[in-house]
């Protein structure tokens, strides 16, 4: 998939636009990832809708090294300006969900729909619980592993290998769907300096009235750290138009373990079918 650069903000975007139609921007987790993580999963949504998929400031092939929330709003918006698309569907993953419920509260009038997977929540507080669950997880031994490993990392020890190893298997229901994953090049400085500002400021809380109407689906792995019970708790209450659905047989990672599924519920959703709200 040939992409393009954009110059926003003075920073070097790299955007691979794919398909004719109504147009999907992708939003990538972490922070720190990559589109590569939706490739080549989510191509085959390029036969109805035009897909767009873009690396954040400073992963994967982009340029720029100033890190935020907001600055990842701008970015997103210099991609709409710059594809001269008056409406947008996005489409986010894990911290890419956050993105999207915070650009389409700066910018409710230029979203056509919203659809999350992964998602974390509305809040910091959501955002601390993901955390707190994952480490819980992990069990005290490989939370010090892993404590170990960030360590060695800011030294310059390169110990991506052995993290992921370490916790990509909390993020699925399968390993055995591990074996699927790319290789992608993280930028822990994004993920760092994020992180810390969702901890800090992320609060959708003040701005619902912007997005409470919009067209959402969730669609969270039943396994998800946060799973749907959690969302439908935490979430949908606040969201008067969002639609909550369990993708089975997956974690955290949905568009790797059940791509098909995905694909099935963007397809219905963007179709103005009426998906189902199920969870367990």
């Amino acid at each position: 998939m040939k992409g393009k650069r954009i110059t926003i903000n003075g920073k070097s975007i790299y955007v691979c636009v794919k398909g004719e139609g109504e147009p999907i921007i992708f939003l990538h987790g972490g922070p720190g990832g990559s589109l590569d993580y939706f490739l080549p999963h989510m191509n085959p949504l390029a036969e109805d809708y035009q897909i767009i998929l873009y690396d954040q400031t400073g992963c994967g092939k982009s340029g720029g090294d100033t890190y935020s929330i907001e600055e990842e709003i701008y970015t997103i918006e210099g991609i709409r300006k710059a594809l001269n698309l008056e409406k947008v569907t996005l489409l986010g993953e894990s911290w890419g969900s956050i993105l999207a419920l915070s650009y389409a509260a700066k910018y409710p009038s230029h979203i056509h729909n919203i659809i999350l997977t992964a998602a974390i929540g509305l809040s910091s507080k959501d955002y601390v619980t993901f955390k707190k669950v994952f480490l819980q997880k992990l069990g005290p031994y490989k939370k010090m592993l892993l404590g170990y490993y960030s360590l060695s990392s800011i030294f310059g020890v390169d110990v991506s290998r052995r993290l992921d190893n370490l916790i990509d298997p909390y993020y699925v229901y399968s390993v055995e769907t591990l074996k699927n994953k790319k290789e992608i090049r993280f930028n822990k400085e994004a993920l760092h300096n994020i992180g810390r500002d969702i901890e800090q400021n992320y609060n959708l809380f003040p701005l619902l009235f912007q997005i409470e109407s919009l067209p959402i689906l969730i669609a969270q792995g039943a396994f998800d750290i946060l799973p749907p019970a959690y969302i439908q708790e935490n979430v949908i209450p606040y969201l008067k138009s969002a639609e909550l659905v369990e993708v089975k047989g997956s974690g955290h990672w949905t568009i790797l373990e059940q791509p098909e599924e995905v694909l099935a519920l963007t397809r219905s959703f963007m179709s103005g079918g009426k998906v189902e709200s199920r969870w367990i």
